[in-house]
C-alpha cells in the first residue's frame, strides 16, 4: 500500500511497504501485544500509511490509532512449515489415523525383532509404547529404516510423539466399550 499525496502522486511513509509481515509490539516490553490480531495490524498499517480510503477505511482504525500510542509495528519472521518428503505431507488427522492403521505392524515387529524369545502375552503396553518412542527417536533404529521402507508408513519414520499421544492412538477398545463403563 502506498501513501497517496494530496497531489495525486504515490510515496512511501518513511520506507515502510505493507507486506503482511509487521505486527504490534508493545514499546516498553518488545513483545507482541496482547492485544494484536491480524486485522489490527492490518488496521495499524494502513493508519501508519495514512491510507483511510477504500477497503483500509473499513479496518478498525480508531482502535489501531489508539494501540499505536503505546505500541510500535515492528516486521516480524514467519515460520516456514517444516518440510517434509515428497508424498509425506500428511495433517494431523491422517498421521493419527496412520500411527492405529501401523499399530500392528509396528506390534509384529516388536515380537519378532525387539523381544523374539518373550511370549506375546508376557508383553506390556507401557514398555511397549517406551520402546517405540524411544525407537522412533533413533533415526538409525532398526524400525525407523523399516517403516522408512514401506510406502504406506513412511511418514511415522522418525515421528516425535509423547507417550500419552501414543497411548491414545494404540488403544485397542473400542469408544462403545468404553461408554459402558
Amino acid at each position: 500500500m502506498k501513501k497517496v499525496s494530496a497531489n495525486g502522486k504515490s510515496s512511501k511513509t518513511k520506507n515502510f511497504e505493507y507486506d503482511g509481515t509487521h505486527r504490534l509490539v508493545n514499546k516498553k516490553t518488545g513483545r507482541l501485544a496482547s492485544s494484536s490480531t491480524w486485522l489490527i495490524d492490518l488496521a495499524a498499517c494502513a493508519v501508519h500509511l495514512g491510507d483511510t480510503q477504500g477497503l483500509a477505511g473499513l479496518l478498525p482504525q480508531e482502535k489501531a490509532q489508539k494501540l499505536l500510542n503505546s505500541n510500535v509495528l515492528k516486521p516480524f519472521k514467519r515460520h516456514k512449515n517444516r518440510l517434509h518428503g515428497k508424498g509425506l505431507e500428511v495433517s494431523k488427522r491422517e498421521l493419527r489415523d496412520l500411527a492405529s492403521r501401523a499399530f500392528p505392524y509396528i506390534a509384529a515387529f516388536y515380537i519378532s525383532k525387539v523381544i523374539p524369545n518373550k511370549p506375546p502375552e508376557t508383553v506390556n503396553r507401557k514398555g511397549f509404547r517406551a520402546w517405540l518412542i524411544t525407537a522412533l527417536f533413533d533415526p538409525d533404529s532398526s524400525l525407523n529404516k523399516n517403516l522408512s521402507k514401506h510406502k504406506e508408513f513412511q511418514a511415522l519414520a522418525q515421528l516425535k510423539r509423547s507417550d500419552d499421544w501414543w497411548q491414545d492412538r494404540l488403544k485397542t477398545e473400542s469408544k462403545s466399550k468404553r461408554l459402558l463403563r
